[in-house]
């Protein structure tokens, strides 16, 4: 039992049963010491505030690091990991959970020095592609089967979300309507996701059947249960995310008008008392 707790959430390794999955927990060093890194580097991290939430002071930015850090661990050494491995449903909570860390790291990470204009669309393209890449039913048993599949797919998931929200949440002024209407079409392309595995006629990840059965769960179901994730907690996600960018940049417009009304009038007054 050790030795299966320092392995991969695979299915050759310890698996989440109802009778067992509090302990289930995953130790694997191939995930705790990226972790312990990443954790161990908030304190290189020189710059906290963020030029998209100009407000956001640097102890705010370093617990949203750590709310991210915390969702991680809860993704990948918890017993969800397992679970995840066991039931569709429960991968789908994994990686809802992924996603949403690295949102938070990214909204409290340090923004980037210079931004290119391919930079955003590339980053969304990956975290999209990404996530409808791993639920291709070849590539999910793949992920189930192989350790360094398993995880590859998890790194890379992981570092394009990251990319993809880092980019978004710091876009400079002039590129946050493209930030915008890129969180839209990554929240209406995973819908899509979503209800595309809700809908389907049939079990796609055969590999987790005895998994959905041991939990009392039909395998159709299990997978429907997966789309219904994806399609309504991850869109949510999404949505706030969209909807504090759009917040965020009318407050600004509204600031900007202010500021270049208070400016005009202030290069009135001294031409009037001039005349």
């Amino acid at each position: 039992m050790p030795i299966d707790l320092l392995r991969l959430c695979t299915l050759d390794a310890m698996p989440a049963l109802p009778q067992n999955w509090w302990a289930a927990w995953s130790l694997a060093p191939a995930v705790l010491l990226p972790l312990a890194v990443l954790a161990g580097g908030q304190g290189a991290v020189a710059r906290f505030a963020s030029p998209a939430f100009p407000a956001l002071p640097g102890g705010a930015a370093r617990r949203w690091r750590l709310a991210g850090l915390a969702l991680l661990a809860l993704a990948l050494v918890s017993p969800l990991c397992r679970l995840a491995a066991t039931l569709a449903s429960a991968h789908m909570v994994q990686l809802m959970v992924l996603v949403a860390g690295c949102a938070l790291l990214a909204l409290g990470w340090a923004p980037p020095r210079r931004t290119h204009p391919a930079a955003l669309p590339l980053a969304a393209a990956l975290h999209g592609g990404l996530l409808w890449l791993w639920h291709l039913p070849a590539v999910y048993a793949a992920t189930l089967t192989s350790s360094l599949v398993h995880w590859a797919a998890t790194a890379a998931l992981a570092a394009a979300s990251f990319a993809f929200f880092h980019q978004a949440v710091h876009a400079p002024a002039d590129r946050r309507g493209a930030a915008l209407l890129a969180v839209l079409a990554t929240l209406a392309h995973t819908g899509l996701l979503g209800a595309l595995l809700t809908f389907a006629g049939q079990p796609l990840y055969a590999l987790q059947a005895p998994g959905a059965r041991a939990w009392g769960l039909d395998p159709l179901t299990d997978q429907q249960l997966a789309g219904l994730v994806m399609w309504v907690p991850g869109g949510f996600g999404y949505m706030a995310l969209a909807l504090g960018l759009a917040l965020h940049g009318s407050a600004q417009g509204r600031r900007s008008r202010r500021g270049a009304g208070l400016a005009a009038r202030g290069t009135r007054e001294p031409a009037a008392r001039t005349g």
